[in-house]
């Protein structure tokens, strides 16, 4: 993800038209934007969707935006809204892709095969943790951990108190070390 200060001058050149500097937007912040869409939505196509959309919405109301606001906080907040309302609309049957069924790749460089294969075990063991999570549990970690994004932010995303978010992190922290911890401890007696 950029920083802020190349993120606003991005956006300063977005809202005068320069279609190229949104683009990079776009390439900056497509990857945690289908993350949180596919955590509410868990089809990668309606997922897709709703990115795009979200992007839609927000080159056509980037003059809307009022940059001493996050751009992070202000697209995510778009992502979620327009995720709730393709359910609310669709009625979507929800279900759970593997990681690599939907392609995400988190950037790591990867310099041997064991590498890949130690990445490959950690991705399973967080999604199958995740997978045991509520929706908002899932939501409120995402947020926090891959979009980076504060506690004020999360608020502002997800339309609740300051201290139902603080307790939500919380909780879903202390599930998802439940949930690896059970996960690794079979794991180790499996490989035992």
């Amino acid at each position: 993800m950029i920083d802020t200060q190349r993120s606003k001058q991005l956006i300063k050149k977005v809202k005068q038209g320069d279609t190229d500097a949104f683009r990079l937007l776009v390439e900056n912040y497509q990857h945690l934007a289908f993350t949180v869409a596919f955590n509410i939505i868990k089809n990668k196509q309606d997922a897709e969707e709703v990115v795009q959309d979200s992007f839609v919405k927000v080159f056509s109301k980037i003059s809307q935006f009022k940059e001493e606001a996050k751009f992070s906080s202000w697209l995510f907040k778009i992502v979620y809204n327009t995720a709730l309302s393709r359910i609310r609309k669709k009625k979507l049957d929800v279900y759970t892709l593997e990681p690599e069924e939907y392609g995400v790749e988190h950037g790591v460089s990867l310099h041997s095969g064991w590498d890949y294969l130690v990445l490959k075990d950690q991705q399973k063991y967080i999604q199958k943790a995740m997978d045991n999570l509520s929706e908002q549990d899932k939501l409120v970690l995402t947020l926090f951990y891959l979009a980076d994004e504060g506690l004020n932010e999360i608020c502002k995303i997800t339309d609740e108190k300051k201290t139902t978010v603080k307790a939500r992190l919380h909780r879903a922290r202390a599930k998802m070390y439940t949930q690896l911890n059970n996960l690794l401890k079979d794991e180790i007696t499996v490989l035992i």
